[in-house]
């Protein structure tokens, strides 16, 4: 299924989840919050939460700086 993820179309495989969006794309996690339709979902969720073809997704990475 094609997704996009920050501006990027990707390709997963059906049925995937947030969880094995991140380990197919080798996301580091760390300090990391991930919207998908502009829906920010928890971490403990991601392994429940199902994409669907055409998804937006965005994923923010926590930056330190002053």
């Amino acid at each position: 299924m094609e997704v996009t993820v920050n501006n990027n179309k990707q390709f997963l495989e059906e049925l995937s989840n947030i969880q094995s969006m991140v380990d197919q794309l080798n996301i580091d996690v760390n300090g990391i919050a991930i919207a998908v339709n502009l829906t920010v979902i928890s971490k403990t969720e991601w392994g429940q939460t199902n994409l669907k073809e055409n998804d937006n997704i965005t994923i923010i990475k926590a930056t330190q700086g002053g």
